[in-house]
């Protein structure tokens, strides 16, 4: 049974699911620079990540600040994909309920490493 108040993005209003997109973008931002994505790329979202991708590559030249706001502006939707895809429970606000980016994607490498 879900959390009172806890929804999944799709179930966000547009203002929640633009503060959602947001903090995911720095989060995302900070993975690709670290050449960190491969987990996500275990999702059924490799058209978006891919064009994601190319969108900051060819934006490289852009301040850190730039780029993200070109990729919000520009790449709102293939993010928001993104975080559907992921399937995690957001606070009505946009926030994540109950974890933080990092620790989500540290508990799905974890569960890929027990597996090998």
């Amino acid at each position: 049974m879900a959390q009172s108040g806890v929804v999944v993005f799709d179930e966000l209003s547009d203002s929640a699911k633009q503060r959602a997109v947001t903090d995911f973008c720095n989060f995302y931002l900070k993975e690709f620079k670290g050449n960190n994505l491969e987990i996500i790329a275990n999702f059924p979202i490799q058209y978006e990540v891919e064009q994601l991708n190319h969108d900051i590559q060819d934006n490289r030249s852009l301040q850190p600040e730039e780029l993200q706001d070109f990729l919000l502006e520009n790449d709102n939707h293939l993010l928001g994909k993104v975080l559907a895809a992921f399937n995690l429970s957001f606070l009505e606000n946009g926030a994540l309920a109950d974890t933080t980016y990092e620790a989500w994607y540290q508990t799905q490498y974890d569960q890929i490493q027990k597996g090998l």
